[in-house]
């Protein structure tokens, strides 16, 4: 394990056991191994060791998320790293209609190469993310709406804290179409540096699902997940778009009300990507990479 991860998980532990002041409580812990099989030659094998929440007091809850990653990409030798994320939620009262929850995150990813932990590099971001969100009614349908403001410093092997800063405005919208149908989508718009041109270049970008879920017998659910994302970035003239639809079958078990197991398995019976950038370089357009997906866990609540 890095020093960056033992520091930060210590520092963690320090904070959890200092909260006896506090009623802290378990709110979730998800713990689960991901397999992720593409068509080009790319297996990524993901373990969730743990994502979730510790409730340290009514109004601030402490988050983590730590993945170690294994991939394996055809020709090229064998890689191992981790994506993390810890940070802290803080309920901060009603804006106007709007609740509003700050979040304060640190990312810290790494990778190396597995066979001598040669080629190694890791990134850190440091956020600062203001979220508000309410309830609202479109079409008879209740929905929730919610706007993100994100500000971020962060580097790549300790280079300076420029070379990954930015801000984003982003926006939420995601609720039940009807009992089998479930619509979320996501609108951003990113200003991040670009440490080749040395300025900061505007990006917008859209992210939408459109689920369909099917309860079947003995804890199995059918689900179709339709998928696509799009961003542009006007300086470049740069605009790239992934969309697919990808059947799942899905199995979860209740052990008791606070115990439960899950598993499931889904290939994208669609895929496409896309790429147009100024001066057709690296332009694509293609159907091939379709991921067939299997996972297994369980969540402590």
């Amino acid at each position: 394990m890095s020093n960056t991860i033992q520091k930060t998980a210590i520092a963690a532990a320090i904070t959890l056991a200092s909260t006896n002041g506090f009623a802290g409580e378990l709110g979730s812990l998800t713990s689960e191994v991901k397999i992720n099989d593409y068509e080009n030659g790319l297996t990524k094998t993901e373990a969730t060791i743990g994502k979730g929440s510790y409730k340290l007091s009514d109004d601030y809850s402490f988050l983590f998320d730590v993945d170690k990653d294994f991939i394996k990409n055809e020709g090229e030798a064998r890689k191992e790293g981790w994506d993390t994320q810890f940070g802290l939620a803080q309920g901060a009262g009603s804006i106007g209609d709007f609740d509003a929850t700050m979040y304060y995150l640190f990312r810290y990813d790494a990778s190396w190469k597995a066979s001598d932990e040669s080629d190694s590099s890791d990134t850190k971001q440091y956020i600062i993310a203001p979220y508000f969100s309410k309830d609202i009614t479109l079409g008879g349908k209740d929905f929730s709406f919610g706007i993100e403001l994100w500000a971020q410093l962060g580097n790549d092997n300790d280079d300076s804290l420029k070379n990954k800063s930015g801000v984003e405005t982003n926006f939420y919208l995601s609720g039940d179409l009807s009992e089998h149908w479930n619509l979320e989508l996501a609108w951003y718009n990113f200003d991040y540096y670009d440490t080749e041109e040395e300025e900061y270049d505007y990006q917008i970008g859209t992210e939408n699902y459109l689920t369909y879920s099917l309860p079947l017998p003995a804890g199995f659910m059918f689900n179709i997940e339709n998928y696509v994302e799009a961003y542009h970035t006007p300086d470049s003239d740069t605009t790239l778009a992934y969309a697919h639809i990808q059947p799942e079958l899905e199995f979860k078990k209740a052990v008791n009300e606070h115990f439960s197991w899950h598993a499931g398995v889904s290939y994208e019976a669609f895929n496409w990507e896309f790429k147009d950038a100024k001066g057709n370089k690296d332009d694509k357009d293609i159907f091939d990479n379709n991921e067939f997906q299997a996972y297994l866990g369980f969540t402590i609540k």
